[in-house]
């Protein structure tokens, strides 16, 4: 499974937090509910209603999770 199957179905499951670090900054992102999530980076917060928001909002450095997926270090779920 890839590093973007992962995080997706993780994140999907609504279990826990996950953290993780992209360009030396934190994230996270917070299952409030299966229709909210907090995204967090750097100091910013954004909130989406879908697993398919969180992964492709541009809101890591501008990019989409989906695409930094295989470049997120030090994952903790």
């Amino acid at each position: 499974m890839s590093n973007y199957d992962t995080i997706r179905d993780y994140v999907a499951s609504c279990a826990s937090m996950l953290y993780f670090q992209y360009h030396g900054k934190e994230g996270h992102v917070d299952p409030y509910s299966s229709t909210e999530f907090l995204l967090w980076f750097d100091g910013r917060e954004m909130t989406v209603h879908s697993v398919d928001e969180v992964m492709n909002t541009p809101f890591w450095d501008g990019k989409a999770l989906a695409d930094i997926a295989g470049d997120v270090t030090d994952i903790s779920w």
